[in-house]
């Protein structure tokens, strides 16, 4: 079974609430169709992490995507995780491609730049009627399709309420518009029309595993289409049946854990899903700890002495080797083997530095080694991080990224960097830079090439210390109440002005990474 054309529309936050909401456009166009409303979406239930998920093929643990990441950083064009996107591009070199998101961060941080799609963004009805407009004028072969609103309402109204089943029943009528401007170019019956979700909700919100939120509609016609129930699927599945549909199933990435679902297509039967092993990239993932240390000061040496602003070896103590900064710590510090000598765990403490980022270049350097952790806990910070817009900033850990937060006193922003995909239970480099006069903030693991994210205008003047604290904070935020940061660090830098490529050719040499 091959078809000429595929949609997918996603509505966000419909979850499976569309059997509770009057549809008679989708009651209709799904009659002979195949429909399951025991999809389970990805965890944790994020739009960044689920339409990354619906993309990509695998799992937000693979992907690493996040609302943060996906609202300030493209997409690796080379990850091996690539969006379905990438994939029939590849395959397909000639084929016309778009996506019309009301959710532009899809656009910018999921589908990958320089493969020729073309992209469009606004609200529903908008993105409803750019989506007639270019079907109307092209012959595309994918189509993604992306509506916000009711998920907007799910937040407002609450889920599953009037006001969020009203905005799915004018979801409704914009599909129907979307339909019939497929069928005025004689292609139903040559499309692979889809109509889904990210996640659905709970009460005014979602991110949690509740029924509410981890399970979502998947329907589904067309030619060759089975009518009736689909068989277990899962969110990430969506990629599976995109290339399933376009005749490119052979083309399916080794990286994908997606399948294509039993029950869906006539003859096709799930196979075992897919696994795959993250290759380890360096030795130093996994190495023994404890390396002898290379003697203090020998890192000042490298990058210079009078640029650095503090040098924390935690070689036993919380002293910078530096000299410039006198160190406080508060509550219980845990000395272990760390990847140069001893490193330090702050679970139950934290260090304190007397040193302000104000408007000027600064840069961060460590060595970090987690099993994972949630609730993002601080690695450095001078701000209430948990408050939103107050002066101050924030370098925090989660799951798959490091975080990086600004606060204004007004306005805030977030962006975050995607840790080496096997770094869980490993040692890993992070060396960020905030480099205001380029206006961007770059961040590079492993001394490799750094990920860059723009410094918006409105933030090009703004002082990044907090103006009510006395310096900052390793291992907590200003509250010294915040989550504990769950991870083993290491040769702690902090830096006068911007790292360089060469300050990152220096310190690989002298670990010998």
């Amino acid at each position: 079974m091959k078809y000429s054309h595929v949609i997918v529309i996603g509505v966000d936050g419909a979850g499976t609430f569309f059997r509770q909401a009057s549809t008679p456009n989708l009651d209709r166009i799904f009659a002979q169709g195949a429909v399951s409303y025991d999809v389970l979406t990805s965890n944790p239930t994020i739009s960044g992490q689920c339409w990354g998920s619906m993309l990509t093929g695998v799992t937000p643990e693979m992907h690493g995507l996040t609302n943060g990441r996906v609202s300030s950083t493209p997409y690796p064009t080379d990850s091996i995780f690539p969006s379905v996107f990438r994939v029939i591009r590849e395959a397909m070199p000639d084929a016309e491609l778009a996506s019309f998101c009301n959710w532009n961060p899809i656009n910018f941080g999921i589908i990958e730049e320089g493969l020729g799609v073309t992209k469009g963004t606004g609200n529903d009805a908008s993105v409803t009627e750019q989506v007639c407009a270019y079907v109307a004028e092209h012959d595309p072969a994918f189509v993604f399709v992306q509506f916000d609103e009711v998920d907007g309402a799910g937040h407002g109204s609450g889920y599953g309420t009037e006001g969020h089943l009203r905005q799915i029943e004018i979801s409704d009528g914009l599909i129907q518009k979307m339909w019939e401007a497929y069928d005025a170019r004689g292609w139903i019956d040559d499309t692979l029309f889809i109509v889904t979700a990210d996640h659905g909700g709970f009460d005014h919100g979602h991110g949690g595993w509740t029924d509410g939120e981890k399970y979502i509609m998947f329907a589904a016609a067309g030619r060759g289409v089975v009518h009736g129930t689909i068989g277990e699927m899962g969110v990430r599945d969506t990629a599976s049946v995109v290339l399933y549909a376009l005749g490119l199933a052979d083309r399916q990435p080794a990286s994908w854990t997606a399948r294509v679902p039993s029950g869906l297509f006539e003859g096709v039967e799930a196979g075992e899903r897919p696994v795959f092993e993250v290759p380890y990239a360096y030795e130093y993932r996994t190495r023994k700890p404890g390396v002898t240390p290379v003697g203090k000061n020998a890192l000042s040496a490298v990058l210079g002495r009078d640029r650095i602003a503090a040098y924390l070896p935690f070689d036993g103590d919380c002293r910078d080797e530096n000299g410039k900064c006198e160190t406080a710590t508060s509550g219980k510090l845990y000395y272990i083997d760390g990847y140069n000598g001893t490193g330090i765990r702050v679970d139950d403490g934290f260090v304190a530095l007397p040193w302000k980022p104000g408007k000027k270049s600064f840069s961060l350097a460590l060595w970090l080694k987690s099993d994972g952790v949630g609730s993002d806990p601080v690695i450095l910070s001078d701000k209430v991080w948990a408050s939103g817009y107050n002066p101050g900033f924030v370098v925090a850990l989660d799951s798959t990224t490091i975080l990086v937060n600004f606060g204004n006193g007004r306005e805030r922003m977030d962006t975050a960097f995607r840790l080496p995909i096997d770094f869980t239970g490993g040692w890993v480099h992070a060396a960020l830079t905030v480099d205001r006069e380029a206006g961007e903030v770059r961040c590079a693991f492993d001394f490799g090439k750094p990920e860059t994210a723009k410094i918006p205008e409105k933030f090009a003047d703004a002082d990044f210390g907090c103006g009510d604290c006395e310096g900052v904070r390793i291992g907590q935020d200003a509250t010294g109440k915040y989550a504990p940061l769950s991870a083993v660090l290491d040769d702690f830098v902090l830096v006068d002005g911007a790292l360089t490529a060469d300050d990152l050719a220096k310190m690989k040499a002298f670990y010998g990474a």
